[in-house]
């Protein structure tokens, strides 16, 4: 044992030795092709395949990972293909690929960067494959069908057989009736729909400008005199998250935690106006969760059951999403649905009008199709990501389809009022 030792302690001993003689080489960024990183996420193909790497402006004097390029293989039954994945990657890129190579005869080893492709797939045999027969194919398989039926099929095959050849249209029997019956109609012009109208229970949106950040101006959301009573100096001096947490009215909320991490690190030219829209969020949020039982609380209770929501606030939360009942206020569904809609807004306002729906409907403890249907009455259009962008992002559909965001475009269109039929008895 002691002889063992002795010699696994030698052996690195020498290998820290000479590790010491080992020098690195950090090769610049190349415009020309060099080593690459794929994937291949389902099938795997040979080692032996050859793969070519393609670039979209040859003469380009940028870096490889930051030009457009193609890599591309196939085998006798698959094709193979990807476009580079970091390429335009800007600031917020998680990380940049280096591949190292040793050589033993120089003692050196090279590192340089190389671009990532995830690579897909496709079946040749599937491509050239034809969609459909051709009509008469169809007909002379329907024929067969047929024929296969009234001799071997059951009572109510051939009798479904039999309907389908009464219900047949003869087409050519119209042909002589087409262009009386054209000249019946006569010409009555469609009178042109005009634009839906905003819903009663949002913000009062501005419809003719072309910019987003216009469409609902902050007057529109939070009146003057409420929006000066909101004072949020002491978020600025706070020494954390959990500090600057307990000044908020409401604080079971990690969006708005998160929210005001990034904002109080963010320029000081607009942060004062984003920390008092994340408080007046907070405001709504804590009245919406104290809906229920705001009927049980007399007026002079509200102070103290609402904490750290200004006076003149609470009057206006009041006044505008609740109604009053005797001496006490109580939220209606209607009420409810317009308070729903500000906070949607404030969601939308504090994230730069592009916001994701899961989170949000998460936060309200309310199904991810109500809340994509708050954001549509408000103009915005909520989309699963392209497959370019899931490509670039990584991400498979199931994925995608649970990441949809609701982003606010303008001009700003409402979606049509759905009308229900008359009931059936």
């Amino acid at each position: 044992m002691a002889s063992q030792e002795a010699k696994k302690s030698k052996k690195r001993k020498s290998m820290g030795s000479s590790s010491a003689d080992v020098s690195v080489v950090v090769a610049e960024s190349s415009s020309g092709a060099g080593p690459a990183f794929v994937n291949f996420p389902s099938i795997k193909p040979s080692k032996r395949t050859p793969f070519t790497l393609y670039s979209r402006d040859p003469a380009s004097s940028s870096e490889l990972a930051k030009q457009h390029t193609l890599v591309a293989g196939e085998t006798e039954d698959v094709e193979y293909f990807s476009t580079n994945r970091d390429r335009n990657a800007g600031e917020g890129a998680d990380c940049q690929y280096l591949a190292a190579v040793y050589d033993p005869a120089t003692r050196t080893l090279n590192v340089s960067p190389a671009p990532l492709y995830l690579l897909s797939h496709r079946v040749k045999r599937l491509r050239e494959a034809p969609l459909s027969g051709t009509p008469e194919a169809m007909t002379m398989w329907k024929a067969k069908r047929n024929d296969l039926g009234e001799t071997f099929g059951t009572r109510k095959a051939k009798s479904q057989i039999r309907a389908e050849e009464r219900n047949k249209v003869d087409i050519s029997a119209m042909s002589g009736v087409r262009t009386d019956l054209i000249a019946s109609i006569g010409g009555v012009e469609a009178k042109p729909e005009g634009p839906v109208a905003p819903s009663e229970f949002i913000p009062v949106p501005n419809t003719q400008t072309n910019v987003p950040t216009e469409v609902y101006p902050r007057s529109a959301i939070v009146p003057d005199a409420e929006w000066s009573s909101i004072q949020v100096a002491a978020f600025t001096q706070a020494e954390d998250d959990r500090a600057r947490s307990a000044l908020l009215p409401f604080r079971r909320s990690r969006w708005i935690e998160d929210k005001l991490r990034v904002t109080v690190e963010g320029p000081s030219g607009t942060r004062k106006n984003n920390l008092r829209m994340l408080y007046y969020l907070s405001c709504l949020l804590g009245f919406y969760n104290a809906a229920h039982g705001l009927q049980k609380m007399s007026v002079s209770e509200m102070p103290a059951k609402f904490p750290g929501i200004p006076a003149q606030v609470l009057n206006g939360l009041c006044a505008r999403f609740a109604e009053p009942v005797g001496k006490r206020f109580a939220v209606t569904d209607k009420c409810k649905m317009k308070l729903l809609a500000w906070i949607c807004v404030c969601y939308l306002a504090a994230d730069g009008w592009s916001v994701d729906v899961a989170k949000v409907a998460k936060e309200l403890a309310l199904p991810p199709t109500k809340v994509t249907d708050i954001f549509k009455s408000l103009g915005c259009s909520v989309d699963i990501a392209s497959p370019a962008e899931r490509e670039k992002l990584g991400l498979t559909q199931a994925e995608a389809s649970k990441q949809r965001r609701a982003v606010l475009k303008a001009p700003v269109k409402f979606p049509k009022t759905k009308t229900r039929g008359p009931a059936r008895h």
